[in-house]
């Protein structure tokens, strides 16, 4: 589905990712941990045409995306979300819902998915002529998972969705993802702070640290040095 080769990225002088090589499988969700600073996010953003890489190559369903736009690598099914709930604030819960299917010309169908992500999500339902920006910090999140979702994506790149929150919304944030993968509705790469449910709840994982992948597999929450630095074991 996704693969990394060898992945170069700067800001100015400062080399933010180094030789970086991941892969994500179809129906896979992964898990990638790491510091703050590590390098994460401009990874993500990286993957997602937001930042250009200075070498290296980025391939979705073996084709090459590292030299796209944003919006045509969105187009080719790889979505990601924010950090930050990137909620259009100003519009309604319904109207940014809408614009999850912009990129898409099959409107019964949209409508349909919009229904969908309602019923799966009823704090939405009951506020959904609300602006986005009076909803919790948790409703948020929600929503912009929805809105994502009504893409349709292929892969969807979650970037710290449970950061702010209190525990019971990250929970419940953590359920979505649970039920995304057991239904096997989208492939799933996953940059989470909260390190030991992120590794519970994924296929395989990578640790990035200071620009590096300097360890990868399944099992990671068992590693010694994970458990330690990560897990406070």
């Amino acid at each position: 589905m996704l693969r990394v080769e060898n992945l170069h990225v700067s800001y100015g002088k400062i080399r933010a990712v180094r030789d970086v090589s991941i892969e994500v499988n179809r129906g896979e969700v992964v898990a990638l941990i790491g510091p703050n600073g590590a390098g994460k996010s401009t990874l993500l953003k990286t993957i997602a045409g937001i930042l250009k890489c200075e070498s290296g190559s980025v391939f979705l369903q073996d084709e090459p995306i590292h030299n796209m736009a944003a919006a045509e690598v969105a187009r080719k099914g790889l979505v990601m979300v924010l950090e930050g709930r990137s909620t259009l604030k100003n519009m309604t819960v319904i109207e940014n819902l809408i614009l999850g299917g912009y990129m898409r010309s099959d409107h019964a169908e949209i409508a349909q998915d919009i229904q969908r992500m309602l019923e799966r999500f009823p704090a939405l339902k009951a506020r959904q002529s609300q602006r986005a920006g009076t909803l919790s910090g948790g409703e948020q999140q929600m929503l912009v998972i929805a809105r994502a979702l009504i893409s349709r994506p292929s892969l969807l790149m979650l970037d710290e969705p449970s950061l702010g929150l209190a525990p019971l919304m990250t929970a419940e944030i953590f359920a979505i993802i649970r039920e995304l993968k057991t239904k096997h509705e989208t492939t799933i790469l996953l940059v989470e702070q909260n390190a030991r449910q992120a590794l519970q709840l994924a296929d395989r994982g990578y640790v990035l640290e200071t620009g590096r992948i300097v360890l990868e597999g399944a099992g990671l929450a068992d590693n010694p040095a994970v458990r330690e630095a990560y897990l406070g074991v």
